[in-house]
């Protein structure tokens, strides 16, 4: 699992697992997350033959990076647990982070705890 992009404004008020499986998926989330950015985040680029993405959308969190980590697989689950790590800052500001990993295709079911 690496991680390939993570930034503070996904737009998700709520909390949101996605899986990506092509590029038209991957260019409508860049989509969603652009609208409000001059310049936009560029749209990495994926073999899709090879590997999916998982996007983490946190929901909407005061100053959290948001990360995930493999915490199991089984024969017919890849198990992910969420770790939220707190900057040290002053500000309060309300952020909505996301963070997008890249895998190898598995067809498994995937589960966040």
């Amino acid at each position: 699992m690496e991680l390939i992009v993570q930034d503070n404004y996904s737009g998700a008020e709520a909390e949101e697992l996605l899986t990506v499986k092509n590029q038209k998926e991957l260019s409508s989330f860049f989509a969603k997350i652009n609208r409000t950015r001059k310049p936009g985040l560029p749209v990495p680029v994926v073999d899709f033959t090879k590997d999916f993405l998982i996007v983490w959308c946190a929901g909407e969190a005061y100053s959290q990076t948001p990360t995930l980590a493999l915490k199991k697989e089984t024969d017919k689950e890849l198990i992910f647990e969420k770790k939220r790590t707190r900057k040290k800052t002053a500000s309060k500001a309300v952020v909505s982070p996301f963070s997008i990993y890249k895998l190898p295709i598995r067809n498994k079911k995937i589960v966040l705890e």
